[in-house]
């Protein structure tokens, strides 16, 4: 047997036996949301950087950055026309404005799923209404994210946003319009059967006047990743494991992600004694204010100079950290890591799907756009399900499955061994000019541009 195979016997009966992993959770649930410019946050931040301590890591430390922060206030929306209807699930989507003090009044018109064809379609109707799209996405094609339908929606002349949630259970949606700064028009979410009174007044021949008033509250503040490393025998080559520690502030974020974070938090408890006996240093990172439009993490990340990226060599994102049917690994375009993975896979004989789309609103995105070899693994969008429980009020801890989550956490040890002591190269970097080309070939320019994302001109 060898010292791999030792190691790896060792990690796996670790993870399986110890009460750990679901004990960081449920503490992470127990300080709340841990949303952004909140006590929650904080409490969260100590006690990682605690366990990270705790665990035998090195060099830990705090990346502390300034940035706006946001408040969710009192949210309002109500059918004035044709009829009086009181609507009783709006929330404020995060960075919306608020609306004058007096209420913002305007009819409002339905945009589906919110597609750019969708919108080209109502183009010359859209300007000065409210815009309603559903949470939903078609059906087999690219998941269309939340920040591009605001965006677009902004660019049409909206006067307000309303994000439809296309699930049933008096659930109302949260979520960022726009990457760290405040949006330009007003958003709410709403729950499915508040969308289905107003789409059932669309149907007659009269137009439909909603009343939206929002108070919300923006100021300085700043947050803290929390990082630590297991150092290896080459110090000048780095593997990145990460997960956002932050969730919606209308929840626990249990799945969304604490979840992801404690499986970072058992990776840094599993690797911790190893310290010298690896090949690459394993660094972990736990963000804040992933939910406010991935602008933690990207602050951080474009922050590094070229020196500071050059020992990166691969970056793991973990969001959510529970491993399901619908877990999937996703390879960000980059084709060399699909036969390195497969061979991983089928070495640990465990069938996690392999993807190579690129998908932008994660952890990950900032590493890749900075040329890094990156992967996430992501929860696969179901048909007809999409987000589930995230981002709304019932993303709580009993939605945490502890086998999937003790699964998930062995999978991503078994990789992060191999990754560690990888003899070849781990992907290879991309010039900007590559990167650029990649989101090209995804059909990524527009989507980006809508959010207000796209840095390349």
């Amino acid at each position: 047997m060898t010292r791999i195979d030792e190691l790896e016997r060792q990690i796996i009966g670790e993870v399986w036996t110890s009460p750990e992993i679901y004990a960081n959770v449920e503490q992470l649930c127990a300080f709340g949301s841990r949303f952004s410019w909140t006590g929650s946050e904080r409490r969260a931040r100590d006690f990682i950087l605690g366990k990270f301590n705790d665990y035998g890591l090195k060099k830990v430390r705090l990346a502390t950055f300034d940035y706006l922060g946001w408040a969710r206030g009192e949210a309002s929306l109500d059918v004035v026309k044709p009829l009086q209807n009181d609507l009783t699930s709006a929330l404020s989507l995060v960075y919306s404005p608020s609306t004058p003090s007096g209420g913002l009044c305007a009819e409002v018109i339905d945009v589906g799923l919110g597609t750019k064809a969708e919108y080209a379609a109502k183009r010359d109707k859209i300007r000065g209404k409210f815009v309603m799209v559903s949470t939903d996405s078609p059906a087999g094609q690219r998941w269309v994210h939340r920040r591009e339908k605001y965006g677009r929606a902004v660019t049409s002349g909206a006067a307000g946003f309303l994000f439809v949630n296309h699930l049933p259970g008096m659930l109302a949606p949260s979520g960022s319009v726009r990457y760290g700064a405040l949006g330009e028009i007003p958003a709410v979410g709403l729950s499915h059967e508040d969308g289905f009174v107003i789409q059932r007044l669309l149907r007659s021949d009269e137009s439909v006047e909603l009343e939206m008033r929002l108070t919300n509250h923006t100021g300085p503040a700043q947050f803290s990743h929390v990082i630590g490393e297991v150092p290896g025998r080459r110090h000048n080559e780095v593997v990145v494991v990460g997960a956002h520690y932050d969730g919606q502030d209308i929840s626990q974020g249990a799945i969304d992600n604490a979840s992801g974070t404690a499986v970072v938090m058992e990776l840094a408890r599993v690797f911790g004694p190893l310290a010298g006996q690896l090949e690459r240093t394993l660094r972990f990172e736990a963000y804040a204010a992933e939910e406010l439009g991935v602008f933690g993490s990207a602050t951080y990340v474009n922050a590094m100079s070229d020196a500071d990226l050059a020992p990166v060599d691969f970056m793991l994102n973990l969001d959510p950290g529970v491993l399901s049917s619908g877990q999937e690994l996703v390879l960000q375009g980059l084709e060399e890591l699909q036969p390195l993975f497969a061979g991983f896979m089928q070495e640990m004989s465990h069938p996690l799907h392999l993807n190579n789309r690129v998908s932008t609103a994660s952890d990950h995105f900032p590493y890749f756009m900075r040329g890094v070899p990156a992967a996430s693994i992501l929860t696969s969008r179901v048909p007809g399900l999409g987000r589930g429980f995230g981002h709304t009020m019932a993303d709580t801890l009993d939605k945490v499955d502890e086998f999937k989550l003790r699964m998930g956490a062995m999978v991503v040890a078994r990789l992060l061994l191999r990754l560690a002591n990888h003899e070849g190269a781990i992907g290879r970097k991309r010039t900007p000019d590559e990167i650029k080309q990649i989101l090209l070939d995804h059909e990524l320019e527009d989507p980006l541009r809508a959010q207000g994302k796209w840095s390349f001109e």
